[in-house]
């Protein structure tokens, strides 16, 4: 029978239109009874979607919180067709994040080909990722962030110099702005040695780029669901796919790197920053090859994994710091309580200290009790993922997470959970006293994730939160005006990291600090 034949009836062309969606149907729900066959609440899948439509215009902190209220502390969830189970169950935590680990080695899937984003710690899977944080590591630990202290001290001065400026104005600072010019300037000192003269001006590019970098217009709109939902369609649409998500401000900021590392190998100059740090200490990294031992990666390979680390570490330093500085300041202006506590302690130890420093800011527990308490009700991330590596089953077989499958710590619904933290709403740094500490479980708080995979930045970012903090309230006064909101709000959309909205607070100058 000749097949030409029939091609120009409506009939053929109905039939074959419906097969095809019928397929189609059928494989984006064939996993949507995945959880239902576990006994595992969740709430309904649709076709495509999943249970990510709109996901793009609503405020994720409270959509998450809404979730946990309905559907209790494990549930299902579809990114499409993708499995992902929520968590808030601390047990479930410590065993996939920590004591099992070795099934939830990976973070969630993204096929990246693109130069210096393929070696981002946050992306890179499996042995390479092991091997790489392990060459990282060394920059963070307390020798190296010491010897940065004086640095950060540096910025906190030019920072103290324009919220002087600010007080004899108008009386109030944007924070959000304020702080982001701070944190960059403190990044870039730190890790690349650099000092940026237009830091704080109107239309900075450096503040502007890492701004948009974070806060895309895309995250506001279905394209943001497109990796999320169907990593493999992406990974087959290659180059065409990364184009969409691989943004001219991403791009600003790589070719600003590679020029700072090329004119590093043109100079003998020493720096003590995160560049030279990284450098020294991937270099040191060896494997056995016939019987030789020979450099773990070549010279072109250990560029790119410097400048990927680097410009992760700038990107996500800079908006997670400038955030919780926001958020701190924000919280001391609504609770003057607990900022005079806090003056009080400062003006105390100042006593032990001629100026603020490394070993002072370490040494006061009521700042770190305020750091945490802000963190717990802001944790940056608002979500923690995990990508189970191997089929992994928890209470005797009661849950099965097949290899492929996502698990989700909703952060922000976590450390609000009444269970956990009573009168959530309320910001209360005594509940981080030794004494109530010892009383909660520890896998209530992931505001630096947990396990090995947890945050490779952590002391850093709270050695320049301490030392802000510190030389801030020791010089200035923190309120209410006209503008700051009730409640901090954030912005609506798919967004990584909490992006508060209208923090305006009034600032001036204690007596004595006029200058």
């Amino acid at each position: 029978m000749d097949v030409s034949a029939i091609l120009p009836f409506p009939v053929f062309w109905v039939v074959t239109i419906v097969s095809s969606l019928f397929i189609l149907y059928r494989y984006v729900t064939s996993s949507f009874d995945y959880f239902s066959q576990q006994g595992i609440p969740g709430p309904k899948p649709i076709p495509i979607f999943g249970n990510m439509w709109g996901i793009w215009k609503v405020n994720i902190p409270d959509y998450d919180m809404a979730l946990v209220q309905k559907y209790g502390k494990v549930f299902g969830y579809f990114d499409g067709s993708l499995p992902n189970l929520w968590i808030t169950d601390v047990a479930m935590i410590k065993a996939m994040y920590v004591k099992d680990f070795d099934h939830f080695v990976d973070r969630r899937n993204f096929e990246i080909t693109t130069k210096v984003m393929r070696k981002w710690l946050t992306v890179m899977k499996g042995q390479e990722w092991k091997d790489i944080r392990s060459s990282v590591t060394p920059a963070f630990t307390t020798g190296k962030i010491k010897r940065m202290s004086g640095l950060i001290r540096d910025c906190v001065v030019q920072l103290c110099d324009r919220l002087t400026g600010f007080t004899e104005i108008e009386g109030k600072i944007d924070a959000k702005l304020t702080f982001s010019a701070f944190t960059m300037d403190v990044i870039a000192r730190c890790a690349f040695g650099l000092k940026i003269d237009s830091l704080g001006h109107k239309d900075d590019p450096f503040v502007r780029n890492s701004q948009l970098v974070f806060n895309p217009s895309a995250n506001k709109s279905p394209i943001v669901l497109l990796p999320i939902m169907y990593p493999e369609l992406c990974a087959a649409l290659g180059r065409l796919a990364e184009h969409m998500f691989v943004t001219k401000e991403l791009k600003f900021f790589f070719k600003f790197l590679e020029n700072v590392l090329a004119d590093r190998l043109q100079s003998k100059e020493k720096y003590h920053d995160f560049i030279e740090v990284v450098d020294e200490s991937i270099s040191q990294f060896t494997k056995t090859v016939d019987g030789e031992t020979v450099p773990m990666w070549s010279r072109e390979v250990m560029d790119e994994i410097i400048i990927s680390q680097s410009t992760l570490f700038l990107l996500a330093g800079f908006d997670t710091t400038a955030t919780t500085l926001t958020n701190t300041c924000f919280q001391l202006a609504r609770n003057p309580d607990v900022q005079e506590t806090l003056y009080e302690s400062i003006i105390a130890k100042m006593e032990d200290y001629d100026e603020v420093c490394h070993e002072m800011v370490h040494d006061m527990p009521y700042l770190e009790m305020v750091i945490q308490e802000v963190l717990r009700f802001y944790p940056p991330l608002v979500r923690v993922e995990r990508q189970c590596t191997k089929d992994y089953s928890y209470d005797n077989g009661r849950i099965k997470i097949k290899k492929g499958q996502i698990v989700t710590v909703p952060a922000y619904a976590l450390h609000h959970m009444e269970e956990y933290y009573p009168d959530p709403e309320k910001f209360d740094p005594q509940r981080w006293t030794p004494e109530n500490k010892a009383k909660r479980n520890p896998y209530t708080y992931m505001a630096f994730g947990t396990g090995p995979r947890n945050c490779v930045g952590m002391r850093f970012a709270m050695e320049g939160l301490k030392i802000a903090i510190c030389s801030m309230i020791q010089k200035y006064r923190f309120f209410p005006v006209a503008e700051t909101p009730e409640k901090l709000r954030f912005d609506d959309g798919y967004l990584a990291v909490l992006q508060p909205l209208h923090a305006i607070v009034g600032i001036e100058c204690r007596r004595g600090d006029s200058a």
